[in-house]
């Protein structure tokens, strides 16, 4: 079994192999989120700025002005 250290979820993310794929949401604390190697859609939500979704594989998102982004996985297949 790996061992879960401290930070990973925000190196991890909903990254595929991520053991933290299974939450409902999470926060990660930068502006960029890298979506390169996530396979499922999901609603980005910075703390400053307008939400959008990212489509799996989509490359990097960048929030300018926000410090944080709240990562919603959605269903395989949502289109917006």
């Amino acid at each position: 079994m790996r061992s879960v250290k401290k930070g990973d979820v925000q190196r991890l993310g909903y990254s595929d192999g991520s053991p933290y794929r299974n939450r409902k949401y999470i926060v990660i604390n930068s502006n960029v989120i890298d979506m390169s190697k996530t396979g499922i859609p999901l609603k980005l939500i910075p703390d400053v700025g307008e939400a959008k979704v990212a489509q799996p594989y989509s490359g990097m998102h960048e929030f300018p002005k926000a410090t944080s982004v709240k990562e919603v996985p959605l269903p395989k297949g949502y289109k917006e």
